[in-house]
């Protein structure tokens, strides 16, 4: 900063930079020039690698740095903040604060203050690790109130040393103003992440300038209080803009809003209702007396009126089919009662149904969800109201109908599931219990969740199964392991006495085990037998066992099981990233490139190569004999022929084939429009990376990353590197060490290197040689 005469930095592994060296690397993409060679696409950096000897000598090098505190990491390495402090006494004793006798009452000023703004800082963490919107533009928040965090907290250590700071007025009406601004980029941070209070700024289209305004307002303050602070350049708009088309993208392709501002603002009403009666529901339903209770319910949600006919299909004891005599419509009526909860009288369960059906019945918005109708009562009984589906759960349909769940129903069924869940987590309701029995099918053969309510008794009075041991085999680790050292006796009265509470992160998990379920038909551990199924599961998740997936599985579905059902929560998808992946999976399904030999769409009409009239059919190679060919620079011409030949059946001939158009290695091709080409060309590199081709993963990563779709291209990247590709694990490996466009994460960055630097990457072996990385 231009007011600042001392800058306080620190950088990794405690390592010192050269005065010339440059803070932040810039990315250049090194292009490709007709080149098979995956090493050609590695990321280099415009500045040379530092050495590990390098030091850092400054005019303005300090005696002592401050000690460095670990906040997350995110904001370890790109973010250390310092407080610099005249020491001129003589002019400080100027702007002494008046009335103060001694510098401890100075600080008796600020020290309210101090604790108010680490609570705010706190409030903020929280508030990002609930996000589920807008990840990057609270991110980008997040560093800079930990920048603030840990300059506020090297103060208030070290405030004996500070003494002039806090006998400043100034400082103390600065800090003050400092905190209002604190506050409101956590308003905004807890606004924008959520979609339930995104309408405001969604509608008036003003996301970007607000963020704008906010960062300028944080610089501007941490400047006066001559805060230092260090954030990682980036291309902090582009990506803004990103996350608001993502938003848009959302809303069209996961929720179904069609791109109209009415129905934008019916969408968001929808929510904004149902958050507010959940919200209200919570509040009152602590220390409620029980007769106003009553009253308050019978006025809100009377009884469904109208006669309905039994239509002879009896599901089980308490559920049938009904028909409404006036219109012939069919519902579902489940019996309920208060069996497992002897302390509650049955009037009482009626109403705190019916209270909860008030709010259930404003879900009707989404189309993946159950529809819930209301509460009748039949003589001395009480039913609970939905629509019916014909079908019964996903487990029984899977097992009956097989012969329909092909690829294009499971993604369709994936999907529709995962919107549903989407939608509750936008109105902040749990399910608390996903898997296949809680999953409907209606006579359209799609899906709706079902069996979940507001709270734990809801579901318990309707469901038409007790709770059962069934649903340890969708369970988060967090839940199923804590409760297991609840009920040993070995373990210590601390960990007895510690919940853990049911979160979104835990729904993720169950989602993932049902994601697997789908996919194999089988629900999760069914190799286990009732009697052991709890022991053996338990002892199966504390190993971190994983159950498998067949070959076929598409390579996406195996990276959003793999991603969905981590050990650890803080590792998981949000279900926003998990529909955006299954749509784009469901895409190759609905709209597949009609299927020819050269796999030439309709819109790509121009780039059919015309044969010669009196051409001839030339040998066809295999597959691994045209990649031979093609590397030895030999027949290309012959191998063209062979991989359009081999395309339709083989992954890695369709990927060439990609290749070829790409590069224009033939004649032919060359004469072709080069974006006509290129569109061709990306196209299938992203059909045959999501095939789990690695080179091809390799290709249309680093096209994501050229185009900025930093998010995407990091997904493609780190696949093709697990996949074993070197080239791609020396860039996801650079990215992370660098912090580029990533969470900043050494260790993990260090692991690709190291595993590409044995796999004799040059560039991978240089960056562990610079930076001190064991490879051998």
């Amino acid at each position: 900063m231009s007011n600042i005469s001392k800058n306080i930095k620190f950088f990794s592994k405690g390592k010192r930079r050269n005065e010339n060296e440059i803070e932040n690397p810039r990315i250049e993409i090194i292009p490709v020039e007709n080149d098979s060679n995956d090493s050609a696409m590695a990321i280099d950096y415009a500045s040379p690698l530092p050495s590990p000897s390098s030091s850092t000598t400054t005019a303005h090098e300090v005696s002592r740095e401050l000690k460095r505190l670990r906040l997350d990491n995110s904001v370890e390495d790109t973010c250390v903040s310092s407080l610099e402090l005249s020491v001129n006494m003589a002019t400080a004793a100027c702007t002494i604060i008046e009335g103060a006798s001694n510098v401890a009452q100075n600080f008796a000023a600020f020290a309210p203050l101090i604790k108010q703004f680490f609570d705010i800082a706190k409030e903020v963490v929280i508030l990002y690790e609930k996000a589920e919107h807008n990840k990057e533009i609270c991110s980008f928040l997040l560093q800079r109130c930990n920048c603030a965090r840990v300059a506020v907290e090297d103060l208030d250590m070290r405030k004996t040393e500070n003494v002039n700071f806090f006998s400043k007025k100034e400082n103390l009406d600065l800090f003050k103003d400092f905190i209002k601004c604190m506050q409101r980029i956590k308003s905004f941070i807890g606004d924008v992440s959520q979609l339930n209070r995104l309408k405001k700024y969604f509608f008036a289209n003003n996301i970007e300038e607000t963020f704008t305004k906010l960062i300028n307002e944080f610089e501007g303050y941490m400047n006066s209080l001559k805060f230092s602070f260090i954030v990682q350049s980036r291309n902090e708009l582009m990506v803004i803009k990103n996350e608001i088309r993502q938003l848009t993208e959302l809303l069209i392709n996961i929720h179904g809003v069609s791109d109209t501002l009415q129905s934008k603002e019916e969408f968001f009403n929808g929510i904004g209702i149902v958050t507010k009666k959940n919200k209200d529901f919570r509040k009152q339903s602590y220390n409620q007396n029980q007769s106003e209770f009553a009253n308050s319910v019978e006025e809100i949600e009377p009884l469904l009126e109208g006669q309905f006919q039994k239509a002879n299909v009896i599901r089980s004891k308490k559920i049938e089919k009904r028909t409404a005599f006036n219109d012939c419509s069919e519902y579902c009526f489940k019996e309920f009662s208060n069996n497992s909860s002897p302390s509650l009288n049955y009037s009482n369960t009626q109403i705190e149904i019916r209270r909860q059906v008030n709010i259930l019945k404003e879900l009707k918005n989404s189309n993946h969800i159950i529809k819930f109708f209301g509460v009748a009562q039949e003589n001395s009984k009480f039913y609970l109201v939905t629509e019916w589906m014909d079908f019964g759960n996903l487990y029984e349909y899977y097992t009956n109908y097989r012969e329909n769940m092909n690829w294009k129903t499971k993604i369709r069924f994936a999907l529709d599931i995962c919107r549903g869940v989407s939608y509750l987590n936008d109105c902040h309701i749990l399910h608390h219990d996903i898997q296949s029995a809680n999953i409907l099918v209606n006579e359209d053969h799609k899906v709706k969740i079902a069996n979940f309510g507001l709270s734990k008794k809801f579901s318990e009075f309707t469901r038409n199964i007790s709770h059962n041991i069934e649903n340890v085999r969708y369970m988060a680790p967090e839940k199923l392991l804590i409760e297991d050292e609840s009920n040993n006796s070995q373990v210590n009265n601390d960990i007895k006495r510690k919940k853990v509470p049911y979160d979104s992160k835990c729904e993720i998990y169950s989602v993932g085990a049902l994601l697997w379920e789908i996919a194999e038909l089988k629900k999760p551990h069914s190799d286990i037998v009732n009697t052991e199924m709890l022991i053996r599961i338990r002892e199966r998740v504390r190993n971190k066992y994983r159950e498998p997936l067949s070959d076929d599985v598409p390579e996406i579905w195996k990276y959003l099981v793999k991603r969905s059902m981590e050990h650890e929560p803080e590792w998981r998808l949000r279900i926003s990233e998990i529909c955006f992946n299954l749509y784009e999976l469901s895409k190759k399904y609905y709209d597949p490139i009609p299927k020819s030999p050269s796999y030439i769409s309709d819109e790509d009409e121009n780039l059919i190569i015309d044969q010669p009239i009196n051409s001839f059919s030339p040998t066809i190679l295999s597959v691994e004999d045209a990649i031979r060919e093609h590397k030895s620079n030999g027949n290309k011409q012959l191998a063209w022929e062979s991989f359009k030949y081999h395309s339709e059946s083989n992954s890695e001939a369709k990927y060439w084939l990609g290749y070829y158009y790409y590069y224009a290695e033939i004649p032919e091709l060359q004469q072709l429009d080069q974006d006509e080409r290129h569109k061709f060309a990306l196209k299938i590199f992203r059909e045959t990376a999501d095939k789990g081709n690695p080179s091809a993963q390799l290709r249309y990563g680093m096209h994501l990353w050229k185009v900025a779709n930093y998010y995407e291209a990091i997904r493609y990247l780190e696949m093709s590197a697990n996949s074993g590709n070197s080239t791609a694990m020396y860039n996801i490996g650079s990215a992370y060490w660098n912090g580029n466009f990533v969470i900043k994460d050494q260790d993990k960055g260090a692991r690709y290197l190291k595993e590409a630097a044995m796999q004799n990457q040059p560039k991978a072996i240089e960056m562990c040689k610079a930076y001190n990385i064991d490879y051998r």
